[in-house]
């Protein structure tokens, strides 16, 4: 995932460079405009990302044990509670 974060942070400065480089600028404020795209693009992405991500639903301690053995609700001897 931080790959692709980083390639659309790339895609972003190489298009904020062309952008830029065609008005009339110094390379190095057009360099530095675009360095700041970049980070920007970056950030946002990362941000929505952790965003989406703590929205997902926990899954409830219960649901592993139910998809390894196929049976709801099955005990065994051991976690039986003692009568």
């Amino acid at each position: 995932m931080n790959k692709v974060i980083f390639q659309l942070g790339l895609l972003a400065f190489c298009v904020a460079s062309v952008l830029f480089g065609i008005q009339d600028m110094s390379l190095l404020e057009v360099v530095a405009r675009a360095f700041l795209v970049f980070v920007i693009v970056v950030c946002a992405i990362a941000a929505v990302l952790m965003i989406a991500s703590s929205f997902t639903r926990p899954s409830e301690p219960g649901q592993e044990n139910q998809a390894q053995t196929g049976k709801v609700g099955h005990r065994s001897q051991a976690e039986a509670p003692a009568k």
